[in-house]
């Protein structure tokens, strides 16, 4: 490869690391974890730690935490090499899969935590009701009011999520 062509490579490899990265921020997430994600994605070889560290030049600590994260959105998977003890990782190439086993898995968690605390809410909002007898009702009722389009929108992405549909297409 020309110096020329390796130049340019590497600057497309460094625009992608920093897309992945403001990708990951706009969405709520760290910076780092898209970036680490858009680097190993990039990398045909599998990279330690320490090789993510060098590559973006950012902490180990940061690093780990982010790796973790990833690993339990499947976006990136550990790989052993021969010969050496430290931990290498490769990022998930298929889309698919990271949407389907990473991604939508988590929401789906989350949902059901979002699920219980809705019911708890409900719950005290009911005592609180019992216990009001009349006074400050209009208060209660505008929380009783919200309290139930929070779940009807809860039920209606879980509905969405839990759709068969939605595995079939990925």
């Amino acid at each position: 490869m020309t110096a020329s062509a390796s130049k340019k490579l590497e600057a497309t490899r460094r625009r992608f690391i920093e897309a992945g990265g403001h990708t990951t921020q706009s969405f709520g997430f760290g910076r780092i974890i898209g970036q680490i994600y858009a680097l190993l994605y990039l990398t045909p070889k599998s990279l330690c730690l320490d090789d993510i560290v060098a590559e973006l030049g950012v902490s180990k600590a940061s690093v780990s935490i982010s790796v973790r994260q990833l690993q339990s959105w499947s976006a990136i998977k550990l790989v052993w090499v021969k010969g050496d003890r430290k931990d290498y990782y490769e990022a998930e190439t298929n889309f698919n899969n990271l949407i389907r086993n990473g991604l939508l898995e988590n929401i789906r968690k989350k949902l059901v935590t979002a699920g219980g605390q809705l019911a708890l809410a409900e719950s005290s909002l009911r005592d609180a009701l019992a216990e009001a007898n009349g006074d400050g009702n209009d208060e209660l009722q505008a929380v009783a009011d919200r309290l139930q389009s929070a779940k009807q929108f809860h039920n209606r992405i879980n509905g969405l999520l839990s759709n068969p549909l939605i595995d079939s297409l990925l």
